[in-house]
């Protein structure tokens, strides 16, 4: 299964499918084909083009998408979306550990493809994380 498009809601949701929903429900809208990596905490449900971490209280605390991903935050920043594109459209950021989050926005983070003549401002955005707010 894939997740095409949707809005992107920070700390909220990723295409409708919620934070905070349990794993059960989660598996029943994604009906079928996922693979499931556990962890000390919880586990990740993979589908082909995103991922869910499940808390151990059994509920998604965060979505994650990639590849052909088609959704927008604010209907203006998706994947292949810059951190200038960011900056320009949306606000400042801040950088933690590998992962930039929106400075006055809590619960979404990009992530950056790793590519050659690497520029923080310029690389492609090729994951979108939205989480629960803490």
């Amino acid at each position: 299964m894939k997740i095409q498009n949707g809005s992107i809601i920070p700390g909220i949701s990723i295409s409708g499918i919620k934070l905070g929903i349990t794993k059960k429900e989660l598996l029943k809208i994604i009906e079928g084909n996922y693979q499931e990596e556990i962890l000390k905490r919880g586990s990740i449900i993979i589908i082909e083009n995103a991922k869910f971490w499940i808390a151990e209280d059994g509920k998604v605390d965060q979505i994650g998408v990639e590849g052909d991903f088609q959704g927008k935050y604010e209907g203006i920043i998706g994947l292949g979306s810059t951190l200038c594109d960011v900056k320009e459209k949306i606000g400042n950021y801040i950088q933690i550990y590998d992962t930039y989050e929106l400075e006055n926005i809590k619960g979404i983070c990009f992530e950056l493809e790793d590519i050659e003549d690497w520029d923080q401002l310029k690389a492609p955005i090729d994951h979108i994380y939205v989480f629960r707010k803490t």
